[in-house]
């Protein structure tokens, strides 16, 4: 069986992660929190959906389980963020060795 973890999780995080600190805890997060584009019809439609991405693994090493998803406290990329809720993308080797998807909104501190 492939580590998928070690071909591509690592390069990716190691190439596009941002430090970041979830409840006072360092980990490692893709930045999402871009504009999207959805195309719609022969329009396209334009929509702001905060979010970072998280290894699953890494989470629980520092013992931070689903329980302390919502409404975690999330910063990075020098702004601070709420976690409202959030999706796993799984892995080829199961779900809890995939990324966790956090839906932000904008901390009142951020």
């Amino acid at each position: 069986m492939f580590d998928y973890s070690a071909l591509l999780y690592d390069p990716i995080y190691d190439a596009i992660g941002v430090p970041a600190t979830l409840d006072g805890a360092s980990i490692t997060v893709i930045d999402n929190t871009r504009a999207k584009v959805q195309p719609a019809g022969s329009t396209e439609l334009h929509s702001v959906g905060p979010g970072a991405f998280a290894r699953i693994p890494e989470l629980a090493a520092l013992g931070i389980t689903r329980a302390d998803y919502l409404d975690a406290v999330l910063t990075f990329n020098g702004r601070t963020w709420t976690v409202t809720n959030y999706d796993f993308r799984g892995s080829p080797n199961g779900e809890d060795l995939g990324e966790v998807q956090f839906f932000l909104k904008a901390s009142s501190g951020g």
